[in-house]
């Protein structure tokens, strides 16, 4: 029996999806109900990891896997310094591995197996095999039960706890979504932005958020969709502006990696296409792809810039979803790429303002009333360089067991720091640049 309704590609069978042989000779086969779950389901991590917690017995353990030690996501711009939070870390996460599980779910004895199915794809060491989750429920005509456990596995995964949120990247190999960590809502208040800049995308999105603007869409046959593009001076708190967007408005984050080498039109489509309703995706760097005529910047990137396009329509793909887009360089993007009805709302991302130095100021040092003079002594210490939002918070943590006063007097170390940061990087950029002439020249004799 094929179940063509269902929200994924899981299929019920009458005929075994499995070899007898792995499973227990008390098995019934005749009475039982299966449910197959295939890897590139964005359910199959999730079950494994919940067969993993819940088994029944000590001879269901033998077989496990361990992800352990995963380099932790970046919520920050890259030169944004923070304090690591241990509730924000990714330990480890055990799943089932191969061969049958017994498990229980709501009172229900269930069968977890993990197999390989048909032969390796690929060539030499990324040979791979599929897989996929035979879930068993000893009885016949239990359908309901098996997906009701599946969809609430995905429930509670996706489910967002207060003051908490998840983060998911997508994995291109197997076509999956996967939980990369549990972070700590940044609150909105803690990201300084000009008052202006913030209070209009605040605005914005309540008003997306709210039943009578779905109501809208829905009437015209809008899709229910909202993007913004984030754009401008590097460690200024784009990525940190995203976070607090989550925690905010209770809405798990999704990192895409458009320029991953195996991202295909398709691959790209199938992700958006797998992210849960009321959730926001993320597509940083978005300048790396391709330039204003539409030319790819990494050869080896199959994704094309219809495909790109395409993604970004969200057709298909659930409703409430909001996008986010992040770049550098505003300038180097096709129009078609950022047009109205593509991109609704553009954040501009600028160096340090008077504003800003004056909030955080007051963020590091509540109750004081002195945002305004170390505003001003900054800005004159500061004379014709620039700074970003990043660099000020580095400061304040250097000054964390210094007065307000003396953080004040203190603001020339931002100027030292910023020109040993710069001679730093001329130095790096002369040497790149011999080391290019030479590479030329060496070149040109070869010629010879």
């Amino acid at each position: 029996m094929v179940t063509a309704s269902l929200p994924t590609e899981r299929v019920v069978y009458e005929v075994l999806p499995f070899d007898p042989s792995t499973m227990s000779p008390n098995l019934d086969a005749v009475n039982s109900t299966y449910l197959v779950v295939p890897s590139r389901d964005k359910s199959y991590q999730l079950i494994l990891e919940y067969v993993a917690d819940h088994l029944q017995t000590k001879q269901d353990h033998r077989s496990f896997e361990v992800d352990a030690g995963k380099k932790k996501l970046n919520f920050w711009d890259e030169d944004e310094d923070h304090t690591d939070d241990p509730d924000n870390k990714k330990t480890s996460t055990l799943r089932a591995g191969y061969g049958a599980h017994h498990f229980k779910w709501n009172d229900h004895q269930l069968i977890c197996l993990r197999q390989q199915i048909g032969q390796p794809v690929g060539t030499d060491r990324e040979a791979v095999r599929m897989e996929n989750v035979v879930l068993l429920y000893p009885k016949v005509h239990a359908e309901n039960i098996l997906h009701g456990f599946v969809d609430a596995v995905v429930a509670a995964a996706e489910a967002t706890r207060k003051g908490f949120i998840s983060i998911f990247q997508w994995n291109v190999d197997c076509e999956y979504w996967r939980d990369a960590q549990k972070a700590r809502a940044r609150p909105i208040e803690s990201v300084i932005l000009p008052r202006a800049t913030k209070a209009k995308l605040i605005d914005d999105l309540d008003d997306f958020v709210s039943d009578d603007t779905k109501a809208f869409y829905a009437h015209h046959g809008i899709p229910y969709k909202r993007s913004y593009l984030f754009y401008g001076v590097p460690g200024t708190g784009k990525t940190s502006l995203i976070q607090a967007m989550g925690g905010q408005y209770e809405r798990n984050l999704y990192f895409l990696q458009p320029t991953h080498p195996k991202m295909t039109d398709d691959s790209l489509r199938a992700a958006i296409e797998k992210v849960p309703r009321k959730s926001i995706i993320v597509l940083e760097d978005i300048d790396a792809l391709f330039d204003k005529d539409r030319r790819k910047k990494v050869e080896q990137s199959p994704l094309t810039f219809s495909g790109l396009l395409n993604a970004l329509d969200g057709v298909g793909s659930p409703d409430g979803h909001i996008f986010v887009l992040t770049t550098n360089f505003r300038d180097q993007l096709d129009d078609a790429l950022i047009r109205n009805g593509r991109v609704d709302v553009h954040v501009a991302f600028e160096h340090t303002t008077d504003e800003q130095m004056e909030a955080m100021f007051v963020s590091f040092y509540p109750g004081e009333k002195d945002g305004k003079a170390f505003a001003t002594a900054l800005t004159a210490a500061l004379g014709s360089r620039k700074m970003s939002m990043a660099a000020l918070q580095d400061y304040f943590v250097t000054q964390r067991r210094k007065s307000a006063a003396e953080a004040i007097a203190n603001v020339g170390e931002v100027v030292r720091e910023l020109d040993e940061r710069q001679k730093e990087a001329d130095e790096e950029a002369a040497r790149a640049e011999e080391e290019d002439e030479e590479e030329g020249d060496n070149e040109e004799n070869d010629r010879r």
